[in-house]
């Protein structure tokens, strides 16, 4: 009986840690007291030459419901190397209060992402950044490319 207790708790902390790894490769930040706003890639990790993006979520702090309409107010930059580039900013479809946009990263390293505009009206001004550790740096696609 003793060992079937053990098997269930060490099935059950292993499906904790398998669960919690999607949002331990995102970066929460609060933003203007009002709002949580949690970004990241949207496969981690991210390698080169792979379609891929930046994803984030938008809540209110107080009761997290989701914020929407966001990808008519909000611009998103990309920086690596010293280039930048706005990236077309979309809704997820069925996910209320979440947005992608579509990028290949053709360079392993850091990447940043400025965050710019408004959230109902409150001004955005926020940088994140994967050199910062909270989500993935690009790696090289020959770290799993085979043969």
């Amino acid at each position: 009986m003793k060992k079937w207790l053990w098997v269930g708790a060490l099935v059950g902390v292993l499906m904790v840690a398998v669960l919690a790894l999607p949002v331990l490769a995102h970066e929460g930040r609060e933003v203007a007291e009002e709002y949580l706003v949690v970004f990241g890639w949207r496969e981690e990790p991210a390698y080169t030459t792979l379609f891929n993006g930046p994803e984030f979520s938008v809540k209110l702090h107080t009761d997290e419901s989701a914020v929407v309409g966001l990808e008519e107010t909000l611009k998103l930059e990309v920086s690596y190397g010293g280039k930048t580039k706005t990236l077309r900013l979309r809704a997820v479809n069925d996910e209320p209060g979440n947005y992608t946009a579509d990028m290949i990263p053709t360079q392993p390293g850091d990447y940043s992402f400025r965050l710019t505009g408004t959230i109902n009206g409150t001004e955005v001004d926020e940088t994140f950044s994967s050199a910062e550790g909270e989500f993935s740096s690009v790696e090289p696609i020959s770290d799993i490319q085979f043969p």
